[in-house]
């Protein structure tokens, strides 16, 4: 750059090197005078250069003018300040209501949140939890993009639904058909949950706008704004429009569950008639018995979509049966009592047999006093339940116990199929559960505060809990194991601790699980099969015995040697060999990698021992994310047949959906090898799915 004058000189253009300005562009004297200026100043040393872009250290931002526009000048101050990115100056901006705690979800407000989160001990408590809700307000912002690309995603695919439905293409072949399931496969979540956010995009995206708009201010989260949608499906668009009003207004200021009672409140009032429509279809396509795995480990067992009459009615039964048993000695707070009637009531044993008997009195022929307290002791009659023998070959099969229910796949639903076509193949626009759950009706857990409807005379602080081995009940009744027990050898004979599982249920440690074993082995519908396992985990070879073979457990051998890490002693491979000998177990082969071929079959139907073979090696479903237990599954030809064989390398689990999906248009999958299946989508996308790890 040239040198130049102060401002107030008159430089010649000629003077001036380096390259021409170009036609159009005109000069500014000033601002070249400027320049020149400040070029002098810094090489007299009295101004700092501007650093090059090189030799920048530390974070960095860009902002464009749009972005600037919004922020707070105070704000702005301090990111551009000598404390600001990389400085203290920024922290406090953070605070309660200062500019940074204001603002708008943004790619400025990004860049902050990360910027003040990557030392998190220069923060105050108070900048802390101010950073903590702006990471909150993105996160909404996020769920608010995500929606509406869900939203157009449906938007295409029930735009190529209806064009196939148009030109008479049958039900279950139409382009389209499956954006529940597509979806699914896509975030590893359940059809239901798919379904459920379909619905959700779509309402939000049309009628819902005040709702949608919080999401992109980052005020209202995904689980209120599907809250809003489900209590606002059932109403017409202009009461649709005032819940959205009154709910958008609302839902940044109160939690999930009181969102749910305004707006169940507020649905009854715009419309009575819509409350009962969503709730009684609700029911038709949802109501269910419903076993799932807690996070501790245990488990829960709970109806769904039940009438609030007979839900009622149970809790009042068992929670009086629980304070009867209290009453006549029986140990254990109220919550205890209630869960040991509960299991007793399901697994047909009389609750009352838990009471210490009564010694039999003389003969009397006085007539007993008029006291009401005796009829507290006396033998139960109403409340008594008939013992059902459990060891008899009719006892009823446990349901498939997968959490992905469908409707479609319970026999029992048959009956529904044409009313809740739309909801089977369209991903819930029937009425989606799961929004209605909040705090309705829920015993406290241990460590809440007591509820309302326990005896007030009876306090639980000094109460004892008592483990099932304390309780006075029979031994576990004899249990059929179609929950497909997986057990490991070391933990069935106690050489290990290995966990085993029940599949879909969770996982059992030693006690639970030779407990376990040890009933089903008694019940006449229980067949033993083993599976055993390469070093990568996956199956190598598979055999069932026939016939019933009890089992009780043993004390685990003597300790000998140590051998190899997972390699059994000697001893231990003995007592195995015996088990494999005593249940007459054949074992075969599972094809890895290339098929031989060997368990082909020349007929559509694969026979009971390739079905095993072909479950063992795949345990579940074989789409991607799907869970479904392989044992309820359809085995489907990869390549139909007759054109492809009945064979291990052609041959795969898959449930009712995943079976329909797979006819549909778009939809490929292929298996390069058996037990490895690539899904090709719709949309283009490939999943991978691989055999089952143990």
């Amino acid at each position: 750059m040239d040198e130049r004058e102060l401002p107030g000189s008159d430089p010649t253009p000629e003077s001036v090197s380096g390259p021409p300005y170009p036609e159009d562009f005109a000069p500014d004297p000033d601002w070249d005078a400027y320049l020149a200026w400040r070029e002098r100043e810094i090489a007299a040393g009295r101004c700092e250069a501007p650093p090059e872009p090189w030799e920048i250290e530390g974070p960095a931002i860009s902002l464009s003018l749009g972005d600037a526009a919004d922020i707070d000048p105070l704000l702005l101050a301090a990111i551009c300040g000598p404390d600001g990115l990389g400085g203290d100056g920024l922290g406090p901006q953070f605070g309660q209501d200062a500019a940074a705690d204001m603002l708008r979800p943004s790619s400025v407000l990004a860049a902050l949140t990360e910027q003040a989160s990557a030392d998190l001990s220069r923060l105050t408590d108070n900048q802390l939890l101010g950073v903590l809700h702006a990471a909150r307000r993105l996160e909404n912002r996020a769920h608010y993009l995500q929606t509406r690309v869900i939203a157009e995603f449906a938007r295409r695919r029930d735009e190529e639904f209806e064009t196939a439905k148009a030109r008479g293409v049958r039900a279950g072949c139409r382009a389209g058909e499956f954006p529940g399931v597509e979806l699914a496969s896509e975030l590893l979540i359940s059809r239901l949950e798919a379904g459920r956010r379909i619905d959700s995009a779509i309402s939000l995206t049309t009628r819902l706008p005040r709702s949608l708009q919080g999401m992109s201010d980052g005020l209202i989260d995904a689980e209120r704004a599907g809250i809003i949608a489900a209590y606002t499906a059932c109403l017409t668009p202009e009461d649709a429009a005032k819940a959205d009003e009154i709910l958008a207004q609302a839902a940044p200021d109160v939690r999930a569950d009181t969102l749910a009672r305004r707006a169940a409140a507020l649905e009854m009032k715009l419309d009575p008639e819509a409350a009962r429509t969503r709730k009684e279809s609700t029911k038709r396509a949802a109501q269910r018995v419903e076993v799932q795995l807690e996070r501790s480990g245990n488990a829960s067992v709970a109806g769904r979509e039940l009438d609030i009459a007979d839900a009622l009615a149970s809790k009042a039964n068992i929670h009086s049966t629980a304070l009867r048993l209290r009453r006549g000695g029986v140990e254990g707070s109220l919550d205890h009592l209630r869960v040991k009637v509960f299991n007793d009531l399901l697994q047909g044993r009389n609750p009352f047999d838990r009471l210490a008997p009564v010694p039999e009195a003389p003969a009397d022929d006085r007539e007993p006093p008029d006291d009401p307290t005796h009829e507290v002791d006396k033998e139960p009659t109403e409340n008594t339940v008939a013992v059902n023998d459990p060891g008899s070959p009719d006892a009823p099969v446990p349901e498939d116990p997968a959490d992905d229910w469908d409707c479609a796949d319970d026999p029992a639903a048959d009956g529904l199929a044409e009313d809740l076509h739309e909801y089977e193949y369209r991903g819930g626009r029937a009425g989606p559960r799961g929004h209605g759950d909040a705090a309705i009706g829920i015993w406290p857990r241990s460590g809440d505060h007591p509820s309302s409807d326990e005896d007030p005379d009876n306090e639980d602080d000094g109460a004892t809990w008592s483990s099932p081995a304390d309780d006075a009940v029979p031994a576990r009744a004899p249990t059929p194991a179609v929950i497909n027990l997986l057990v490991h050898a070391g933990t069935l004979f106690g050489w290990d601790t290995t966990p085993s599982e029940a599949s879909g249920w969770g996982l059992l440690n030693p006690v639970e699980t030779r407990d376990i074993v040890r009933a089903a082995s008694r019940h006449p519908q229980t067949r033993w099969c083993v599976t055993l396992t390469g070093p990568d985990g996956t199956a190598v070879a598979h055999g069932c015995s026939p016939g019933q073979h009890p089992w009780s457990p043993v004390a685990p051998p003597d300790r000998e040697e140590s051998p190899p890490p997972d390699q059994p002693n000697t001893r231990q491979a003995e007592q195995f060999f015996e088990l494999v000998r005593a249940l007459n177990v054949t074992l075969e082969p599972i094809a890895r990698g290339t098929c031989d071929h060997r368990h082909a079959e020349d007929h559509y139907t694969p026979s009971r021992k390739l079905q095993h073979l072909v479950r063992a090696r795949n345990a579940t479903c074989t789409a991607p994310g799907c869970q479904a237990q392989a044992i309820y599954a359809d085995l489907d030809h990869t390549t139909p047949y007759p054109e492809g064989s009945t064979d291990e390398c052609n041959l795969g689990p898959k449930c009712r959906t995943h079976h329909r999906a797979k006819q549909a248009p778009g939809w490929k999958v292929e298996q390069p090898e058996p037990g490895v299946f690539r899904w090709t989508l719709p949309s283009g996308r490939s999943h991978i799915t691989r055999p089952a790890t143990y």
